[in-house]
């Protein structure tokens, strides 16, 4: 069954999370979506130019589009220009063709104009073959959004798509949780949006995984609603055993990934926002002990967590100090620790319903 509360909150915010172009930013054009409020995953992996792996890049595709259904619009692919879509339909060679020493790139959106940001996206970007032998390069990613009703009122559907696509990909790392979309053809304007979203919202994902990637191929980005690690993060962090130790199993759950595992933590996405939605963001107590048990295979640093306009006086975490603070943004003091695991009690408990049927 559906949550009633969390589906009330997700419609009285629908209109709103679709935010208009450059919003702080006046000096450019605000006629188009800059940005859209979402549920997004973001998943990491290796060998994106084996054909195996484009096929399985496809599948993931396909099970997406399954719940997308027709409401897709446009394609974007690396030095192209952009396509509507019919139907939502797109042909699966765009991920399956092309040779090992060339990248992967496509985008697909679901917005009204091939510039808007929207609910419904789906990105992959694909490293060469010669590239994924130097470690500078980073890794694969890929991202798969949808509104925040939507979740709401399937409680499973997200949580089994990225389970699907992380055993799939076999992927290093992933999470997925609450995030700003961008205007794919306009990010650099709107990246204030994703900042000030980021001050009312705790669990906002910021910064682009395509981006971010590069810092990530064998680190964990963040934990969120959904976490994934791979067989060697979870070695390192003591096992499931230690984790079950951590977690418990009335508030998160665990999905086998083959090479690693994945965590919810919550019948439903946090976003971390004070009760008013206007003050200083909470810190989602399940979120700050999963933090914990997770840190020791948490990046370091993502050296440049936005890139926003040249020049840009609209904040930003520009530094690589503001960046890395907010990677540890769920890191407290450890006398605080036992209050936010007792906190986690008086969260909404796991439920049959919210769960995926074959948990740990």
């Amino acid at each position: 069954m559906a949550d009633p509360h969390f589906i009330e909150w997700a419609r009285a915010h629908q209109k709103d999370a679709l935010i208009p172009g450059a919003l702080l930013e006046p000096r450019m054009p605000h006629d188009y979506i800059g940005a859209a409020l979402v549920i997004r995953a973001a998943l990491f992996f290796p060998h994106a130019a084996d054909p195996a792996v484009r096929n399985e890049i496809a599948q993931c595709f396909e099970a997406y589009s399954v719940v997308a259904s027709d409401r897709l619009t446009w394609l974007w692919q690396d030095g192209k220009r952009e396509i509507p879509l019919k139907n939502g339909k797109l042909d699966p060679k765009v991920f399956t063709v092309g040779k090992s020493n060339e990248g992967l790139g496509v985008y697909v959106t679901s917005g009204e104009k091939a510039i808007d940001a929207s609910f419904w996206e789906f990105r992959v970007s694909g490293l060469t073959a010669r590239q994924e032998q130097h470690p500078d390069y980073g890794t694969n990613a890929l991202t798969f959004s949808m509104p925040v009703l939507h979740v709401a009122e399937h409680p499973t559907v997200f949580q089994q798509l990225f389970v699907e696509c992380a055993r799939r990909l076999k992927v290093s790392s992933g999470y997925a949780g609450y995030a700003a979309n961008l205007s794919y053809a306009q990010p650099e304007p709107n990246t204030p949006t994703e900042y000030w979203l980021s001050t009312r919202f705790s669990g906002l994902d910021v910064g682009d995984p395509i981006q971010n990637a590069l810092h990530l191929r064998d680190k964990l980005k963040t934990v969120s609603w959904l976490t994934a690690i791979n067989q060697q993060m979870l070695e390192k962090v003591g096992g499931i055993a230690a984790l079950r130790n951590e977690l418990p199993r009335d508030w998160f759950a665990f999905y086998d990934l083959d090479s690693g595992v994945a965590i919810q933590a919550g019948p439903r996405p946090e976003s971390g926002a004070s009760v008013d939605e206007k003050g200083t963001p909470v810190l989602p107590a399940n979120y700050v002990i999963a933090n914990h048990a997770l840190k020791d295979v948490r990046v370091d640093s993502l050296w440049q967590l936005q890139i926003g306009l040249g020049g840009t006086q609209a904040p930003l975490y520009k530094s690589p100090a503001a960046g890395d603070r907010w990677l540890r943004r769920y890191d407290v003091p450890s006398d605080q620790l036992l209050a936010y695991k007792a906190a986690v009690l008086g969260l909404p408990a796991l439920t049959p319903e919210s769960v995926l049927a074959d948990r740990l």
